[in-house]
């Protein structure tokens, strides 16, 4: 089994896109104060989790969302935030399931990326989307993954980081990565861990954290560069089988 379908070939078409982006429209997300919700909404699959999102993404400026399915019609939950960027992983006869930004400002640009689980041999997604910035000519870059779940060894997990931070490694301005990293061992961590300090990308950190946890190790991270924390939380909830994190960030 391969890393995945055509992985290389797909990080530099994945730059490229970055790169090719259009140029600024006059709509641009506020800087002094980027809301974000990010969760593993385990495809609708449990009761109330259309109220629970509903409630949880009001005002938010970026709403990431893992394990979403195109049967769940978020866009009719999600109507604050106009435009959405579906990154599709997991594709059946009767659903397609995935990753999927949603925002209020039109990406400036957006691409995927795909990694393949060794074991079940379906697809892993990550989406990658660029946003203008109030007061300042950087652009913000926000990268939302389901990581690599079932897999002897670390070879896979390793794979699917490393093609992503090689795009965000391409990227001058802030960056928000978010989402179920899978992060249920040891090794795992450290893998992550490593690659983050490499990019500098710093860990947020909750004090009160009500991340659901396998092994005692929390699965769900949000990891930032070039931006100021300026308020935390997660959010107990029934609806999932992940709990939901907010934050509000500044430059």
């Amino acid at each position: 089994m391969g890393l995945g379908p055509g992985l290389p070939h797909a990080v530099d078409a994945c730059r490229q896109r970055l790169a090719e982006r259009k140029s600024a429209s006059v709509a641009e997300l506020d800087s002094s104060a980027i809301s974000v919700l990010s969760w593993n909404i385990k495809k609708g699959e449990l009761s109330e989790w259309m109220r629970d999102l509903h409630k949880l993404a009001s005002n938010k400026q970026l709403i990431l969302l893992q394990e979403a399915a195109s049967s769940m019609h978020l866009s009719r939950v999600l109507t604050e935030t106009r435009f959405r960027s579906f990154a599709p992983g997991y594709v059946t006869a009767r659903d397609i399931t995935g990753v999927v930004t949603f925002s209020q400002i039109e990406p400036l640009a957006r691409c995927r990326l795909l990694a393949m689980e060794p074991w079940l041999g379906t697809p892993k997604a990550t989406n990658i989307t660029l946003y203008a910035l109030s007061n300042t000519d950087k652009t913000l870059l926000v990268a939302n993954i389901h990581a690599v779940n079932f897999s002897f060894g670390l070879k896979h997990y390793r794979a699917q980081l490393e093609a992503i931070v090689e795009v965000l490694a391409a990227h001058e301005g802030p960056i928000i990565f978010s989402g179920d990293f899978n992060t249920w061992r040891r090794g795992r961590q450290k893998v992550l861990s490593e690659l983050m300090v490499s990019l500098d990308l710093k860990p947020i950190q909750f004090e009160e954290d009500h991340r659901v946890r396998f092994l005692g190790l929390a699965l769900d991270h949000v990891f930032v560069a070039g931006l100021q924390v300026m308020a935390t939380h997660t959010h107990e909830v029934q609806s999932s089988d992940h709990n939901p994190i907010s934050l509000t960030l500044s430059m």
